[in-house]
């Protein structure tokens, strides 16, 4: 087993097929053109359209869980239409919801169905994205596909922020304008560029079988418990940093964060692909163990540390358990990643629950350090239960009558 040298990745990229080349460019261009928004909703909401917090706090976790929890019909959709008039249909959409804030900015109903739009086109959007990815190359190639499509849209949404937040806050309406008439640019670009549609062929009728596969398997609670513990760290590093260090240690864990996981998980993606499962799985929740138990120490060297350790947890089980879905529900990727993404959205928003009683509990003994304690507690058992759960899913897979099959989609 071994990992991928940067020449290797850079042949590779070159050598794919102009349409899947074409979608790693755009999954760093989308999310570089509504990151240039997304992160400055709630100001925009609350300060220029004078919208509660509450309200506004509500309207955004209902758009969360409409992008992760939507994405389950959204794959569906996509594979009775077809994966490209899916992408299509959910470029369309997005692009009105950036149309009706760019005309109605000063109107506060306006500005709640534009927000809902968006998080439906995106729904729709996404599974479809990554079902026409993994359904063009052959298995062997996935990892490091879809760990590069990984890096593209963690680039945009970084890049996204930076350069709008000098911005949007004074000139909202040349910011809303510009990304319309990027998603308007970009859908255009899928018609043009992408070949014909791809669907689930029909005579797939073992409907009951494939989602009990999607759900009820390892791949669909390791992405719940795995989202549930990260979130942690997504949800409360800033909150508890800016408490007792200054604004610049944050933006250090932030963007060390977003380096190591876009430079180190492409590289790392064929040791990834390769690693066997509970393997992956037990190393991942170890360091996510270790990182936030690095967390509940002093110092700035902790938090860096704790960073790095959340880091490659983060890089290992996400990209790691998505390759898992899509092998346990071979011939339809776009049931494998909305299945996928619901349980990452149901992981999420059971974290931010649990995790702000659990923050405010610590804070009011004096001591928030004690959050990272309580979060760490949590995840060694979620380790517990991952490797009891993909332990007991490698002794049935030494029984089966046969290794895994080529993949349906990609010839491998």
């Amino acid at each position: 087993m071994s990992g991928t040298r940067r020449s290797e990745l850079w042949a590779g990229i070159a050598a794919l097929p102009t349409g899947l080349r074409f979608l790693l460019a755009t999954s760093f261009f989308m999310p570089l053109a509504s990151f240039m928004v997304l992160p400055y909703l709630a100001i925009l909401l609350h300060d220029r359209l004078g919208m509660a917090m509450g309200f506004v706090g509500l309207l955004l976790g209902v758009m969360s869980f409409l992008q992760f929890s939507g994405a389950l019909l959204g794959g569906l959709v996509a594979e009775r239409i077809g994966l490209k008039k899916a992408m299509v249909t959910g470029l369309v959409i997005r692009t009105g919801g950036f149309a009706l804030f760019t005309a109605c900015l000063s109107v506060p109903r306006a500005a709640v169905a534009a927000v809902l739009l968006t998080a439906c086109g995106d729904a729709l959007y996404s599974p479809a994205n990554k079902a026409y990815l993994v359904s063009r190359v052959p298995e062997v190639h996935r990892p490091v596909l879809l760990s590069v499509n990984n890096s593209a849209l963690s680039s945009g949404m970084a890049l996204g922020t930076l350069v709008s937040g000098l911005l949007i806050i004074r000139m909202p309406l040349l910011v809303f304008s510009l990304v319309t008439v990027m998603f308007a640019a970009t859908t255009l670009a899928h018609l043009v560029v992408l070949e014909r549609d791809l669907a689930v062929p029909r005579g797939r009728e073992d409907r009951g079988g494939d989602w009990a596969r999607a759900f009820l398997t390892p791949p669909a609670l390791v992405a719940l418990v795995a989202a549930y513990v990260f979130w942690h760290f997504q949800n409360y590093l800033g909150v508890y940093i800016t408490d007792g260090y200054t604004a610049f240690v944050y933006s250090l864990a932030l963007v060390l964060n977003s380096a190591l996981v876009i430079l180190g998980q492409p590289l790392a993606a064929r040791w990834i692909g390769e690693v066997r499962y509970a393997t992956a799985t037990v190393i991942a929740f170890t360091s996510l163990v270790l990182g936030l138990l690095a967390f509940s120490r002093p110092g700035v060297l902790f938090i860096v540390v704790g960073t790095v350790l959340i880091s490659v947890g983060e890089g290992i089980v996400f990209l790691k358990n998505e390759l898992e879905a899509l092998r346990a529900v071979p011939g339809r990727p776009a049931l494998a990643i909305g299945s996928q993404r619901l349980a990452l959205g149901v992981g999420s928003f059971t974290s931010g629950i649990a995790g702000g009683h659990l923050y405010a509990y610590a804070q009011s003994g004096g001591d928030t350090g004690r959050f990272w304690l309580y979060a760490a507690l949590q995840a060694v058992v979620a380790t517990v239960v991952v490797a009891l759960v993909t332990g007991a899913r490698r002794v049935r897979g030494r029984a089966a009558v046969s290794p895994l099959a080529p993949s349906e989609e990609g010839g491998s």
